[in-house]
């Protein structure tokens, strides 16, 4: 459905459309896992913007595991609110210091199954963690990735982990990382969850969503 579009150039024209210079840089120089590890699961069910004001005052409070596992539930639960469950993500973040502590040597693993063994941990956020934090190709399929794909006729799918396997049989490896960046900035000011803004779309010639 894409016609002429490669999906290199599909990456690039979606960036592009929302003001931003092409496919990003697939890793961060200095990118600690745990902030990013934090980060994602605070981002679980929380808009984008609340997720950034949490994620900021937890780590500037709690900056490694070794604070945040003796930081009481009550306490990491008060300087998570508002994320949406900030009462389940408290106590999941506690067990998730501690577990890093006493299995990982106080590290994030960079190992796909042990990510999903901590408490909170699913596909999304391993995937997340593993290509932001360590540049080990993985596709992260957000709730925007998900919806942008199936609009676009890219993949045709019911469940994110679904796409996610899709989405690797359309994009090569390399573009695997800067993918779910593309798509959230593509998802927040274009292709919206309702209303988008089709008739400014640079892919309304051949998408049918609009139709």
């Amino acid at each position: 459905m894409t016609g002429n579009l490669t999906p290199r150039k599909l990456l690039e024209t979606m960036s592009q459309s929302v003001g931003e210079a092409g496919i990003p840089s697939p890793l961060v120089t200095g990118t600690d896992p745990f902030n990013v590890l934090v980060g994602t699961v605070i981002s679980l069910r929380t808009r984008d913007a609340v997720t950034e004001v949490v994620t900021e005052r937890v780590l500037s409070s709690l900056p490694n595991p070794d604070k945040m596992s003796v930081a009481s539930e009550a306490e990491l639960a008060s300087l998570l609110r508002p994320a949406g469950f900030f009462n389940r993500k408290a106590v999941q973040l506690k067990k998730i210091a501690g577990i890093l502590l006493d299995k990982h040597k106080g590290s994030v693993p960079s190992d796909r199954s042990e990510l999903e063994a901590l408490p909170g941990v699913g596909g999304k956020t391993a995937a997340y963690v593993l290509s932001m934090a360590f540049g080990i190709p993985a596709i992260c399929v957000d709730v925007h990735v998900h919806r942008i794909s199936n609009r676009l006729g890219l993949i045709h799918t019911g469940t994110p982990s679904e796409s996610e396997e899709a989405l690797k049989l359309f994009f090569p490896k390399e573009l695997w990382i800067p993918l779910n960046h593309v798509f959230v900035r593509f998802g927040q000011r274009q292709c919206l969850p309702l209303g988008p803004l089709c008739s400014s779309c640079p892919f309304k010639g051949w998408c049918s969503y609009a139709d």
